[in-house]
């Protein structure tokens, strides 16, 4: 379960990565769903910190991992990954209330992140560590983001995608140095990944990047949709949740 050259047999949209899409699937919903329940209780902080939790020992565990098993790496292993950042963006924000870093946040901890659970980098099958390390916290990512988005009531404009394209771009340069310096791949910046991602069919040298940018827009407007219609679905099961209050009342 826990070495490194064990169950790398992970085959895309098998048993277990559909299994895996089903429960994150049903976790979105029941989430979104609770909310109007625990609305303004203790149940929307027990979930928050759950998340949180999820978060927080999806990096140590890993890390931990990788050094107990001698195959940490600074090319592979250092949390400089784009998942990473929206880990370490998700705690702060869980804490602290930002309008411009949630933005950079949502459109890089909501859509990407499920693409990369439907078309995962991941060697390991259930139940490797690996699987679950993988699954879990690229569940927990976007579901923090729609924690964070409906609990701390963030609205995001049209403008919110040039912010966050704008970050992204920044994040950019240093993370292409130290790939430089060190051979890493961080960000996917050298090319794509092993295996059959959606950036293998990016193409090669400079077409590579301008996909990359075409991608990331297309991902930002997309999450900036979804953003627009979870608020919206949330304001009306919390309209039905009122009528259906306000309709009991009569009756009593």
């Amino acid at each position: 379960m826990f070495q490194p050259d064990h169950l790398m047999t992970f085959r895309l949209f098998s048993y277990s990565h559909i299994a895996a899409l089903m429960v994150f699937l049903m976790t979105l919903i029941i989430m979104i769903y609770s909310f109007q329940k625990w609305k303004n209780q203790r149940g929307e902080k027990i979930i928050g910190w759950i998340l949180l939790s999820l978060l927080v020992g999806s990096e140590v565990f890993y890390q931990l991992w990788a050094i107990s098993y001698g195959v940490w790496d600074s090319r592979e292993t250092l949390p400089l990954h784009l998942c990473s950042f929206s880990t370490f963006f998700g705690i702060y924000l869980f804490f602290k209330r930002n309008n411009v870093l949630f933005y950079f946040y949502f459109y890089i901890g909501f859509f990407p992140p499920i693409l990369a659970l439907v078309t995962p980098d991941l060697l390991f099958e259930f139940p490797h560590f690996r699987y679950f390390k993988f699954f879990i916290h690229h569940m927990a990512i976007p579901l923090m983001a729609v924690y964070l988005l409906l609990t701390k009531k963030y609205i995001l404009s049209i403008k919110s995608i040039v912010y966050g394209l704008l970050t992204l771009n920044l994040m950019i340069l240093p993370i292409g140095l130290i790939n430089k310096w060190i051979g890493s791949n961080y960000f996917f910046l050298a090319g794509p990944p092993e295996g059959d991602t959606a950036l293998s069919f990016f193409g090669e040298g400079i077409m590579y990047f301008i996909n990359l940018e075409f991608a990331a827009f297309i991902l930002f407007f997309i999450s900036f949709l979804c953003s627009k219609g979870i608020t919206k679905f949330q304001s009306k099961l919390d309209r039905d949740g009122v009528r259906k209050h306000d309709e009991q009342d009569k009756i009593s």
